[in-house]
């Protein structure tokens, strides 16, 4: 085995050629290689090269700044394909104005695309993703006009009679991971790490290939160092090594802090929510949304409202510590952070990584899962992906919310642009493709809950202090109530009011 070569970053990104396909990891600002992602940049904007790349990721990375915002340059970028770039504002107006031909696939499915082209299948075979954009008889994870010219990566195929789509493999000529620590062989251990994410996906990937594999670290070590059970990615995967000049900035922990031990230890859980902190309404949908739980269960958390709400809302519950709760980060337990820190947690029970934890996903591992939303519209559907001139993407959305037995859509009816549609501009969950599922799904909002039901959906709760009346006033169509509200609720005579 050759040993890698230990470079700079600049020494090392001038190995990445024009038109290369370019395979990078990280979850918000978790798991990025800052310093490489810079040295990308600053090589362009100074020789022009390299050119014409097609750059994925499995999921989002950034924080509003930083990591994958690096590549959003015309000429550096001519595709992006990746599932979620809804806290990359530059990358995403990039996408939005044709800079670079978008397409949007399933975090999961893109996960598991690395293992398909690690092991040379043709591809990966999945149901997620039917009755979505992704699905080829839809847009087939184009996301923006440019992305009409990119070839297909989304097939529909038919497998003992069932259709299903197949996300097709493609080469890896240059791969960009992170690790802790690497030995002088370049064998990788992630200890100080807060998730594991698809390093070891990624790097087989790229030696199937016959690519590149960029490794980015915070310290070496002499051979022999690390025990072979920590050993995360094998040297024999590993080409080139940079070792951070200033990890304080350039490889933190996650984007709040450089390093923090409680990410990382196995210590009992502790609750850093301060209820005082979220108002009255938000609380109260996170309360709504958590109540049907029981102890033992398995959840998953996603970002925006859940992610700030349903940790305080089991802490008020006292079901904190008695639900199970996973991050498609690859965590499990402990106390999930939010906002710009989505992704790791507090004192987590276990860290695996994202390729497996979509495979307890996909299975139906979850008992519920607690999302937010973007659009509703009159037949239950979702969008989060596309709202107005924002190209978000669907993250992890499409796999959990297709996998899982109750879906619960946290989000506010207060906010700037109305919730509810006669029909999304987006279709991110299919109701459709969920009554076919027998799926249990809620919309929970501040001033009253819905139900899907064959019709569209059923007002079935008004939360305290809020009026019927008041609530359907901002619903654009007719929705069925359930009858113990009507019987709750005055009677409305006013006929300027809808929908009673």
């Amino acid at each position: 085995m050759t040993a890698p070569r230990f470079l700079d970053a600049d020494e090392a990104v001038a190995l990445i050629p024009d038109g290369a396909t370019l395979a990078t990891d990280g979850f918000t600002l978790l798991g990025v290689a800052e310093e490489v992602f810079e040295a990308v940049e600053r090589r362009f904007l100074t020789t022009g090269a390299p050119r014409g790349l097609t750059i994925v990721g499995a999921s989002g990375q950034s924080g509003n700044e930083l990591g994958f915002e690096h590549f959003a340059h015309p000429g550096l970028a001519a595709r992006v394909i990746g599932s979620h770039w809804g806290l990359q504002p530059r990358m995403s107006r990039f996408l939005r104005d044709n800079g670079a031909q978008a397409i949007c696939l399933p975090q999961g499915q893109i996960s598991h695309l690395y293992r398909a082209i690690a092991a040379r299948r043709p591809g990966n075979l999945s149901r997620v993703g039917i009755g979505t954009f992704v699905d080829p008889a839809i847009d087939g994870g184009r996301i923006n006009e440019a992305a009409s010219a990119a070839p297909d990566y989304v097939e529909s195929v038919e497998v003992g009679g069932e259709r299903v789509l197949l996300y097709k493999s493609f080469p890896i000529d240059v791969g960009i991971i992170r690790a802790t620590t690497v030995d002088d062989d370049g064998n990788c251990s992630f200890e100080e790490e807060a998730v594991t994410l698809d390093a070891l996906g990624i790097a087989q990937a790229v030696h199937a290939s016959g690519g590149t594999l960029i490794v980015q670290a915070k310290r070496q070590v002499p051979t022999g160092t690390i025990p072979p059970r920590a050993v995360g990615v094998p040297g024999r995967f590993v080409d080139v090594v940079v070792i951070a000049s200033d990890p304080e900035r350039t490889h933190r922990q996650s984007h709040g802090f450089a390093f923090d031990e409680r990410m990382v230890s196995p210590s009992p859980p502790v609750v850093p929510h301060d209820l005082a902190e979220l108002s009255a309404d938000r609380l109260a949908i996170g309360i709504r949304a958590v109540r049907d739980l029981e102890p033992g269960q398995v959840v998953n958390i996603g970002t925006g409202i859940p992610g700030d709400v349903v940790g305080a809302a089991l802490v008020h519950t006292g079901l904190a510590g008695q639900v199970s709760v996973t991050v498609e980060s690859g965590i499990h337990g402990g106390t999930p952070l939010g906002g710009m820190d989505f992704g790791a947690a507090i004192h987590p029970t276990a860290i695996i990584s994202h390729a497996n934890q979509f495979d307890f996903y996909d299975g139906g591992g979850l008992d519920a899962t607690f999302m937010g939303a973007g659009q509703v519209d009159a037949a239950g559907n979702v969008n989060v992906s596309r709202l107005g001139e924002r190209v978000i993407g669907c993250g992890g959305f499409i796999d959990i919310t297709q996998s899982t037995r109750r879906i619960y859509f946290c989000f506010s009816l207060a906010g700037r642009h109305p919730k509810f549609v006669d029909r999304v501009s987006h279709l991110t969950f299919s109701a459709e493709t969920a009554r076919r599922n027998g799926q249990e799904v809620w919309y929970v909002t501040e001033r009253a809950v819905f139900r899907l039901v064959d019709a569209g959906l059923r007002l079935v709760e008004l939360m305290p202090g809020h009026e019927l009346r008041d609530v359907l006033a901002l619903i654009p169509f007719d929705v069925e109530i359930e009858p113990a509200v009507l019987g709750a609720a005055e009677l409305i005579t006013d006929p300027e009011v809808p929908h009673v």
